[in-house]
């Protein structure tokens, strides 16, 4: 079984994957992402997003923050 361990207490209680929200103007419930920009067009500015999410221990509340498409912001910052 391939568990995921907290880095601080060692602890199996994770809660994996949260998503961070924050609540706009009138309660709008925004997912927060990173987003990088890939060109520095005046009219068509491209870039690319990623979701942040959270792994919350239940144990001590260590939260670790993480994104599904790294190489692809990566990619894009470099350009």
């Amino acid at each position: 079984m391939n568990e995921i361990k907290c880095k601080n207490c060692d602890s199996t209680k994770i809660i994996k994957d949260a998503k961070i929200t924050d609540f706009g103007h009138a309660n709008i419930k925004n997912n927060l992402s990173i987003h990088i920009k890939e060109t520095d067009s005046i009219f068509f500015n491209k870039s690319v997003k990623s979701e942040i999410l959270a792994q919350i221990c239940g144990n001590c509340g260590k939260i670790e923050l993480k994104i599904n498409n790294p190489k692809e912001l990566w990619n894009a910052y470099i350009k």
